[in-house]
């Protein structure tokens, strides 16, 4: 078995046996994978504090191609995470870990996609988790995942979204019509569940799509800041296998500080 290795950020890991680590991973060239390390949890010499959850690593490992769980020999921290420990940054940081987990596939490389965690996770260590910054990280997700709707024209008649109009959303089908086209949508079937979106929100929704993520960062988001949420909400329950349970610990947070 080839020995291979990967640029990689933890997503998450769980205690197996008495000493063992088993660990998924978000690779920048083998994409998502999951490996077994034996002793992890003791051996300071071939895991010395780079499996914890958010870890920037560098993966050694070996798999065969019967198994789908990679067998670890060591990992090296390419840089310090501690600032990410922090309760906040640490909950809003296993959001953004959990979310590039559900929205990738085993052994499938997206270098873009770890690029994207890769680079929200180092703007975290600067900064706060801004409502700008989470939507623009999940509208890049979205997009890297191939799950994006266009923002620039309806999904139905591939004219102007606004041509008549603010533009209308199906949540169901996660896409954009023009006024007109979300009417012979309805006039097929009554119970799409489309609602009115304003020209202005789906403008600043393309802005953070193509903006760099430390710009999103600092952009402040008053006006649409929860519309802008249930939206981007709605596609990505389109696709997420299970809850959140990052969410969990974010409202936790938000309760105590309250």
């Amino acid at each position: 078995m080839e020995t291979r290795s990967s640029q990689a950020v933890v997503l998450r890991w769980r205690a197996y046996g008495e000493s063992d680590k088993i660990v998924t991973f978000l690779t920048r060239d083998f994409g998502k994978i999951t490996g077994i390390g034996k002793g992890a949890r003791n051996s300071r010499r071939r895991f010395p504090n780079s499996l914890e959850l958010l870890a920037r690593v560098r993966v050694y490992f070996r798999q065969r191609s019967e198994a789908n769980l990679a067998f670890l020999e060591s990992c090296e921290l390419l840089g310090p995470n501690s600032s990410l420990m922090e309760p906040e940054r640490l909950a809003y940081g296993a959001y953004l870990a959990e979310l590039a987990e559900q929205m990738t596939i085993d052994w499938n490389p997206v270098p873009e996609t770890y690029d994207l965690l890769e680079e929200a996770l180092l703007s975290l260590e600067s900064g706060p988790a801004t409502a700008s910054f989470l939507r623009a990280y999940e509208l890049k997700l979205l997009e890297r995942s191939g799950f994006a709707p266009p923002l620039h024209e309806c999904s139905r008649c591939q004219g102007p979204l606004a041509v008549d109009g603010d533009p209308h959303f199906g949540p169901l089908q996660g896409v954009f019509w023009c006024r007109r086209c979300a009417s012979a949508a309805r006039s097929t079937a009554t119970d799409i569940g489309d609602f009115v979106v304003s020209s202005p929100l789906v403008a600043r929704l393309r802005a953070l799509r193509e903006w760099p993520l430390e710009r999103c960062r600092v952009e402040p988001f008053d006006a649409g800041r929860e519309d802008a949420a249930r939206l981007i909400g709605y596609l990505l329950s389109l696709h997420l296998i299970r809850p959140l349970k990052s969410l969990r610990l974010i409202e936790q947070l938000a309760h105590k500080q309250s």
